[in-house]
């Protein structure tokens, strides 16, 4: 085209423009859907490919590689597919590769608010959370020694919870982080558990609301609901049963609930959490809002036992927690095996009941606590309810 004049380069040139601007375009509208489909796409649903699911709270225990191995194909066999096992980084890395040998998902069992034993915490004592005698839970440990609550209304503390999802969350493979102790110190212990803890020399007798376990009042939960509501919290008569002060304390909980979701979102893996058996009981006991947090699975911690229920308890609590969920949201009912002893009848009947109830699966407390006979039941109903 040496002979061309300039006018004919010209119309060329924009010839040329226009052509690759049209592919550009063509080639944007197929890629900018994808990308705004990637943008709004949360982590793959896991529980999708099969009609109920078995999971267990633990892992293969200590031993032998090899002896590892062997107890994860065991659980495998059975029909489990999910292990939530509570280990550090390192760990949870080998977990995952052992699991991808035989189609078990790994799941990060991570503690969030009693984690204020860790020597990082004991430096700060503003991260604690305060009950309503101003007693701090890093020198009062209320129940156990180990209750070593944290405050939400602690920035640093929040920022120290937040650090600790997102290094979970980093790791490669993992299925989900799964929240634990992710609400207030218990302020009612179901009926079962009172007459294990003495009181002031005495029996723990909880009819009423105690102020040792009423927590929340730290200094800034009190100014920032004295300034909204124009009345510091602790000056209140009614400060037991108030449903603003109830409400408010359980709403900084699900704040941070729904922090870490989205940092666990962003890192590509899902969010889950062990809450208190369902909602209504979760808000009373441990002011829990789990209704309404927007996370992908919950797994109630259905023990019976400790509420002094029965089996068919189970399948109360179950249907309490469906009732709340989101359509795409998951439930697993978690059941605490030691609750059955050797009543292998309850044992299925209370699969059945998270079954029949709603649940997308099962969860057990603990793995070391599965043994022959427990995993033959788990295979007959995963034979039963998926094939």
């Amino acid at each position: 085209m040496t002979g061309q004049s300039p006018m004919n380069r010209t119309m060329h040139d924009d010839s040329m423009r226009g052509m690759k601007f049209a592919a550009l375009f063509v080639a944007m509208m197929v890629v900018l859907p994808l990308a705004a489909a990637d943008l709004d796409k949360g982590p793959k649903d896991l529980y999708t490919d099969k009609a109920f699911y078995f999971a267990t709270w633990g892992g293969p225990g200590s031993g032998s590689p090899e002896a590892q191995m062997a107890r994860m194909q065991q659980f495998a066999d059975a029909g489990i597919t999910d292990i939530l096992p509570g280990d550090g980084p390192a760990r949870l890395k080998e977990l995952i590769a052992m699991g991808k040998r035989c189609g078990i998902r790994v799941h990060a069992w991570h503690w969030m608010m009693n984690v204020g034993g860790s020597a990082e915490c004991r430096e700060h004592p503003e991260w604690y959370s305060v009950n309503r005698l101003g007693q701090s839970c890093r020198d009062f440990h209320p129940y156990v020694g180990y209750y070593n609550f944290l405050s939400p209304f602690s920035p640093g503390a929040r920022d120290y919870i937040r650090k600790g999802v997102a290094e979970k969350a980093q790791i490669e493979g993992l299925a989900s982080v799964h929240f634990d102790y992710i609400r207030y110190v218990d302020v009612i212990l179901g009926a079962d558990l009172q007459k294990k803890y003495p009181h002031h020399g005495g029996p723990l007798v909880q009819d009423r609301i105690l102020p040792e376990y009423d927590f929340g009042y730290h200094p800034l939960a009190r100014q920032e609901f004295k300034a909204k509501f124009g009345i510091d919290p602790i000056d209140m008569d009614d400060t037991a049963e108030n449903p603003a002060w109830q409400q408010f304390r359980m709403n900084a909980i699900t704040s941070l609930v729904e922090e870490c979701t989205q940092i666990c979102h962003k890192a590509g893996v899902a969010a889950s959490a062990a809450v208190f058996p369902f909602p209504q009981l979760a808000r009373e006991y441990v002011r829990q809002d789990w209704g309404h947090w927007n996370i992908d699975y919950f797994f109630p911690m259905a023990y019976k036992k400790d509420h002094q229920g029965n089996v068919y308890w189970v399948g109360f609590a179950t249907r309490e927690g469906v009732r709340d969920l989101d359509p795409e949201q998951r439930l697993l009912t978690g059941v605490l095996v030691g609750d059955y002893g050797d009543n292998m009848a309850d044992f299925e009947e209370a699969i059945v009941q998270a079954h029949d109830n709603g649940a997308k699966g099962i969860s057990f407390f603990a793995a070391g606590s599965l043994g022959e006979k427990h995993l033959a039941i788990i295979k007959k109903y995963d034979a039963k309810y998926n094939q």
